[in-house]
């Protein structure tokens, strides 16, 4: 009897591998930005791509260079300043000891354009500023991702960079920049040469100047701080939209690309040399107000308390929002300090800011039963804590509520016993 043979197994095609290490990565990505039947976009004339091509360990890759004389101006601030000024103050706010070791010719100072806002190995990294200090310049070095198939070469060469620095300084970079880049090598099995220490301006700048801006984006401190006006800038947000049109045959937009990224890594030491002064000298109340928070958290009670002090008349010219904060802490450090009637007159101030707050109240009861021997005083204290949070003008949950009810009822109480003791009349105000 004659045997049917089985059936072949249906086998897909092997799809290309790609010199990057995926399998047809390159051309996934061609695809999603251009994809079959897509009109491809409307060619001018030639671009000419700021930079040249240069031959790595791994091939091929495209790097564009520029050098700086320390004396240029970036708005209002000399590029050589973050070389001359002192930066190891600022590894408290950037809340890593190793910054105080900091030395600005052992720094690069890097940015990246991404395709992407999110995270992943998928997100490459198209663009990435390098700078540095060397021999009476600043040096940049901008490395482009020309060709999707030159990434490794790119990479290596973006890692040997790296290697020869001690620190790292960035925008943001320990939250999105480094690992976007790190996720890339890993893609591509490199070991990463990163410098082990990171200076993040991100965190550096919004712990000195919370409260002090609307923002504490980049381009702010860039507008505010060094004074800087970029000419005809193309917005983060289109650089991407940029580099997939590059991909489809359109880089007219690339070379705005490149004066984007040089802006924000020119921006970098800029920032850097005003951070440090305002630091170590610090003018701005908002600055000083966040100084002495620093030192509080450090357990410097004497200087957050200088910090503060200086930052009130700011602070009270303006009506700052910081105000009622400030207060507040600073009243608790002159009560440890045994400054018990400062302690008490900033209560009194404090009591009455928006947004209203219970502590103040409770605080100021307790010095005028307790220090003062004031019982009136502690009685009228304890029933406007409770009048206001009846009527809900001090704004929490209804658990703190209830808990603040049942202890500013129990100070009533006991202050009403002890005048009654003492003979002395108190009037028992309404809904109380």
């Amino acid at each position: 009897m004659a045997l049917t043979p089985p059936p072949r197994a249906r086998t897909r095609p092997r799809r290309p591998q790609s010199p990057g290490g995926g399998i047809g990565l390159p051309n996934k990505l061609r695809g999603i930005v251009a994809p079959a039947g897509a009109a491809a976009p409307a060619r001018g004339a030639e671009v000419r791509l700021p930079g040249g091509a240069a031959e790595g360990a791994r091939g091929p890759f495209w790097v564009r260079t520029v050098r700086v004389p320390l004396q240029h101006r970036h708005g209002e601030v000399e590029l050589g300043a973050a070389h001359r000024e002192p930066v190891g103050h600022l590894a408290e706010v950037a809340r890593d000891p190793r910054v105080e070791g900091f030395r600005a010719d052992r720094a690069v100072f890097f940015d990246t354009e991404t395709t992407s806002l999110g995270g992943g190995a998928g997100t490459y990294v198209f663009l990435l500023g390098a700078g540095w200090f060397e021999n009476g310049s600043f040096v940049v070095e901008q490395y482009f991702l020309k060709d999707i198939t030159q990434e490794p070469a790119l990479l290596d060469a973006v890692n040997r960079r790296f290697a020869g620095f001690s620190f790292l300084v960035s925008f943001y970079g320990k939250g999105f920049d480094a690992p976007r880049l790190l996720d890339r090598m890993s893609f591509h099995r490199m070991e990463a040469a990163l410098p082990a220490v990171h200076l993040d301006l991100c965190l550096v700048g919004r712990s000195l100047f919370r409260g002090a801006f609307p923002d504490c984006r980049l381009q702010t401190f860039e507008r505010e701080l060094v004074r800087f006006a970029r000419p005809d800038d193309l917005p983060g947000a289109e650089c991407p939209a940029a580099f997939f049109d590059h991909l489809r045959g359109d880089s007219s937009r690339i070379p705005r690309v490149f004066e984007h990224n040089l802006h924000d890594i020119l921006t970098l030491p800029a920032a850097l040399a005003r951070f440090a002064r305002h630091a170590a000298a610090p003018e701005h109340p908002v600055v000083r107000a966040n100084l002495g928070q620093v030192h509080e958290s450090a357990g410097r009670d004497r200087e957050a308390r200088g910090c503060y002090t200086a930052a009130l008349d700011g602070l009270r010219a303006g009506r700052h929002p910081l105000l009622p904060r400030v207060l507040e802490r600073l009243a608790l450090l002159e009560r440890r300090a045994g400054r018990h009637v400062e302690s008490a007159r900033l209560l009194e101030e404090r009591k009455d800011l928006f947004p209203y707050a219970f502590q103040p109240l409770e605080d100021l009861a307790k010095y005028y039963e307790h220090r003062v021997g004031d019982l009136p005083a502690a009685l009228d204290t304890a029933v406007d804590a409770r009048s206001r949070l009846v009527t809900g003008k001090i704004c929490v949950d209804t658990r703190a509520r209830q808990r603040f009810l049942r202890a500013v009822d129990h100070r009533l109480g006991r202050l009403r016993r002890r005048l009654d003791a003492a003979g002395t009349s108190h009037p028992s105000p309404q809904g109380v």
